[in-house]
């Protein structure tokens, strides 16, 4: 499996607000990783001895399947300039017991967001995902890798940086209450 594979995806979906785990985000990375234009209506199949290569970690089953059942329910909310859309990428996610194998079918309303991009894109290196330790610094890398080409950088008022991280509930209260818990939970373990 190659190291040099690249995930590309609409930059609406970099910016939709997601609740996922370090390994949902693996999971969601190295399926995008696969996708090929020609094969929009295909089922993908996610091997999980190929992940396990990439990454160098172990993957126990009954904690894969807790992760792909609870991504099948995940809501992807996406703000237009007239609406926020509410997707579910996947219409159906299987995990094949004793064979290591995710076999995934994504809705036709995803696809837009994962295909033919010309513009309005980010793209980054699975690899370099993957070796990220926590869904906070995944998240903060595709934000980054959203700007890299841009010549420009991007600022982010900390209200604002909490609300893409999942943060802050669905009222605007703060999940990590003070700042010095939203460095040492966030930042410090992004960094790290």
């Amino acid at each position: 499996m190659s190291k040099d594979l690249e995930v590309r995806q609409h930059n609406a979906l970099t910016n939709a607000r997601y609740e996922y785990s370090e390994l949902q985000l693996d999971l969601l990375f190295f399926l995008i990783s696969k996708l090929r234009k020609d094969q929009q209506d295909r089922v993908y199949e996610l091997n999980i001895k190929d992940l396990s290569s990439l990454t160098g970690k172990k993957y126990n089953a009954a904690y894969l399947h807790k992760a792909t059942a609870d991504m099948g329910s995940r809501v992807f909310e996406v703000q237009t300039e007239t609406r926020y859309r509410q997707l579910w990428m996947f219409q159906r996610v299987d995990y094949l017991l004793g064979q290591g194998i995710i076999e995934i079918k994504l809705t036709e309303d995803i696809t837009p967001y994962l295909f033919d991009l010309k513009e309005n894109f980010t793209s980054y290196e699975l690899a370099s995902a993957l070796r990220l330790t926590s869904k906070y610094a995944k998240r903060i890398y595709q934000y980054c890798s959203q700007w890299k080409d841009q010549g420009e950088s991007k600022k982010y008022d900390i209200q604002e940086f909490k609300m893409m991280l999942g943060l802050l509930d669905d009222k605007g209260k703060d999940k990590a209450i003070r700042m010095s818990d939203f460095r040492e939970s966030v930042l410090d373990v992004a960094v790290k």
